[in-house]
């Protein structure tokens, strides 16, 4: 009879344990690079793109973006380009179809900056995201531009099956 009993629930148990249909929330992780567009690739930024959804039917809440924008030359670095009294600025995108979402920017001058943050946080406005662009530009410090750009770099939002 005690055996019974125990029985009993590690069978309940194991049919939940094995029944279909249980969503669980997901995160894809992509790698990023987008650059300056110059020889010495001065501006950089590389990292992960973190889409992550929730539970079924999977509604996109967010994507995480971190890693870092280099802006050369880098003090602690080896000297592989000179100064050129400009600095770097990445801009970070989400759309939706061909509406602006969400956007954050970072700044670098002389130095590694950490990047970390989450866009299309409201999952009111998330949901839509179907990809992320990322644009270098350099501008000068003292004075004012012409400024330059390197090519934007798109990543669509992964399939999920």
């Amino acid at each position: 009879m005690r055996t019974a009993r125990l029985a009993a629930p590690l069978a309940a148990l194991l049919a939940v344990a094995a029944s279909p249909g249980v969503a669980h929330a997901a995160t894809i992780t992509q790698p990023f690079h987008a650059d300056s567009g110059d020889a010495c690739a001065y501006g950089v930024t590389d990292g992960t793109l973190d889409w992550r959804y929730g539970t079924s039917p999977l509604p996109l809440s967010g994507v995480t973006v971190s890693g870092t924008l280099t802006d050369q030359p880098v003090p602690s670095g080896p000297a592989t380009c000179p100064d050129d009294r400009y600095f770097s600025t990445a801009t970070y995108i989400a759309y939706s179809g061909a509406v602006e979402v969400d956007r954050q920017t970072q700044g670098a001058d002389n130095s590694v900056t950490k990047v970390s943050f989450t866009l299309g946080d409201n999952n009111s406005t998330s949901r839509g995201i179907d990809r992320i662009v990322i644009q270098v530009c350099r501008s000068p410090i003292i004075t004012l531009p012409p400024s330059y750009c390197g090519k934007p770099t798109t990543y669509l939002a992964p399939p999920v099956a």
